[in-house]
């Protein structure tokens, strides 16, 4: 099965010497839930290509680190005893209230960002066209 990016791919080029988001061990499982996400996008169209454009890669890594970090987030979040982020806090009556309206890292907003990346890498290639193209013959 070919990998629309692999770890080295995404230190090399997409992070192009930045310091890693997802660690090396990790990066495999969040890049396929990545590759989920964008074929759910696509409507599978990047399995016909024939040369994986650096954009697919690119909006892979990307794809893979939201993910990462989101699931990084919740985990962080649901150790502290919180649904999310804490937007305020009052310590005489004991009560705290969470923001999720702006947070992509909610399911809402994860959906959200990842449509918006794709969009941003893959909305010139045309793999995101939901109609039927009719060429005459």
């Amino acid at each position: 099965m070919v990998r629309y990016a692999d770890y080295q791919y995404y230190v090399d080029s997409f992070l192009d010497g930045g310091d890693p988001v997802v660690p090396a061990d990790q990066f495999a499982h969040w890049e396929r839930q990545a590759e989920l996400e964008i074929d759910a996008l696509t409507f599978g169209r990047i399995a016909a290509l024939e040369v994986l454009p650096d954009k697919v890669k690119d909006c892979t890594c990307a794809v893979t680190e939201l993910l990462y970090k989101a699931n990084d987030y919740t985990a962080s979040y649901q150790a502290q005893g919180l649904a999310g982020p804490l937007e305020s806090w009052s310590n005489d009556g004991q009560s705290g209230s969470v923001d999720l309206g702006q947070s992509v890292f909610t399911e809402t907003g994860r959906k959200q960002e990842i449509v918006r990346l794709c969009r941003l890498y893959l909305g010139q290639l045309g793999l995101m066209f939901a109609g039927v193209v009719h060429y005459e013959s």
